[in-house]
């Protein structure tokens, strides 16, 4: 006799509303691994698709194409008259590759920056979406019709899309982005001064490759985003811890503590994760540096598009008159992580050296994406964009900071900087944000340790939350389970 489905419904399926992937996948994805973690066994009969789509809250429509989606799969089977039951016989599944080396295996031989790989981490970056993700855009916001549309105009062209492209980036982007920088950055440049990189680490990879070598000193931000630091030791550049403060990276410290350092790594805009801006003395004061020495300065404009509190700051660079300044840009934060589109604005004599590294170590990005962005840009859909997500990201923020105040208070003070898509809860009583930030992950939320951000500077405790990818109306049952998480610690 066939099982029959008791007790509430398939209690182990749960819809994330804040989630990039569609309900639909949600749904599927985990009905398909309850079957392979034998959560639902083998000739279990799933409850009808009406009362599953009404507790779900989707469509009917929608859960039948889920059901259908599976049955395809051979997940599950339809008995006339009887309903949708789990298959008696499963696909079968791919044997695991044994993924951990057998003990006493020799370690692999690696290059020096192989070897030097092994003592970082690439965690951050690949965490999974889940509510207060820090530097995660409201995709569900995302205008997916319009880009489409761009997509669909460039690909038409067939062939013309379909070559490597030039190793600088496509002109019609450079043009796109430059007249951008003019109208929002107050930073001219021509747009052979662009070259196109596959993402903002990409740029910075090729940046330290063409002006620095292994050994050469580069003044960091301490605390500082920690895939940066750490692509920066990879390269094998000397890290130099620079302390910063409520105006920035101290140049004069820094100046004092590494004097031969060849490169200045730097966020003046909006500093990640304390979110200060770098004061206009202290720019002179680095710019001044940079000429003095002959070294480089390569600016991480971060977050620069949403600022909540007056208008963008100028970039460092609009105002260095000696052609100091390395200019790294990105549309992840902008537009969506995933388009892995970059890029860097250079001195007019560093272009022909940068063009020609670039082509040797990734060539260029795929140029139907390039193509697609500049349509969006040139369309003015990317400036209708940003307004929407300035205004939609100062309400989130808004309401994070009133809602976090209420739910946190006694447990972590709330600071939102002027501008960005994060926020820091400043923990109380001296708690551990380690430890807080475990609560965390133990309660289904997502946010980073200000720890695993600091190089040499301790500071107290506090923990980085995304703000941006919340929707209004999940912030405060969310900070209240933050809360909650908190209180157990």
């Amino acid at each position: 006799m066939a099982k029959q489905f008791e007790g509430p419904i398939l209690p182990f399926l749960r819809l994330d509303a804040a989630a990039a992937l569609p309900k639909f996948r949600q749904v599927q994805d985990q009905l398909r691994l309850a079957i392979l973690r034998g959560h639902l066994r083998a000739g279990t009969r799933l409850p009808a698709s009406r009362i599953l789509a009404q507790e779900l809250g989707l469509s009917r429509q929608t859960l039948v194409r889920v059901l259908e989606n599976l049955k395809a799969e051979g997940f599950l089977e339809a008995r006339q008259g009887a309903g949708t039951f789990v298959s008696a016989a499963l696909p079968p599944q791919s044997p695991k590759p044994r993924f951990a080396p057998a003990e006493g295996d020799a370690p692999p031989r690696l290059s020096r920056i192989g070897a030097l790989s092994r003592s970082v981490s690439a965690d951050i970056g690949q965490m999974e979406q889940k509510p207060f993700l820090p530097n995660q855009p409201a995709l569900d916001r995302f205008p997916f019709a319009v880009w489409r549309k761009c997509w669909n105009a460039v690909t038409r062209g067939g062939r013309a899309a379909m070559g490597y492209g030039d190793v600088a980036g496509e002109l019609m982007l450079r043009q796109r982005i430059a007249e951008y920088l003019a109208l929002h950055r107050r930073d001219s440049c021509d747009p052979e001064q662009i070259v196109i990189t596959p993402g903002g680490h990409a740029a910075f990879t090729l940046a330290a490759l063409a002006l620095a070598d292994p050994g050469d000193g580069i003044w960091f931000e301490d605390p500082g985003p920690v895939t940066t630091s750490n692509l920066f030791r990879t390269l094998g550049l000397r890290l130099c811890p620079v302390e910063v403060d409520s105006d920035g990276m101290d140049v004069a410290g820094a100046m004092a503590r590494h004097p031969d350092a060849r490169l200045a790594f730097v966020m003046p805009s909006r500093h990640h994760p304390l979110g200060v801006t770098l004061s206009l003395p202290r720019r002179l004061a680095l710019l001044e540096w940079a000429r003095v020495n002959d070294t480089w300065i390569i600016e991480d404009d971060y977050d620069s598009e949403f600022r909540y509190d007056g208008a963008p700051l100028p970039s460092m660079r609009s105002v260095d008159s000696h052609g100091r300044v390395i200019y790294a840009g990105s549309f992840s934060k902008a537009l969506y992580p995933g388009i892995r589109v970059g890029y860097l604005v250079l001195p007019p004599q560093l272009v022909g050296a940068f063009r020609n590294l670039s082509a040797l170590i990734h060539r260029s990005v795929p140029v139907e994406t390039q193509l697609a962005l500049a349509e969006f840009i040139g369309g003015g859909h990317f400036a209708s964009h940003l307004r929407r997500m300035r205004s939609l990201y100062a309400e989130r923020r808004e309401t994070f900071q009133q809602a976090g105040r209420i739910a946190l208070g006694g447990l972590a003070r709330v600071d939102c900087s002027e501008s960005g898509l994060n926020a820091l809860a400043w923990l109380e009583d001296g708690r551990d944000d380690r430890t807080a930030h475990r609560a965390a992950l133990d309660a289904g939320l997502q946010c980073y340790p200000l720890s695993d951000y600091a190089i040499v500077t301790p500071r107290p405790g506090a923990l980085i939350l995304g703000y941006a990818g919340v929707p209004t109306e999940r912030m405060t049952p969310y900070l209240g389970r933050l809360a909650e998480a908190l209180s157990r610690q």
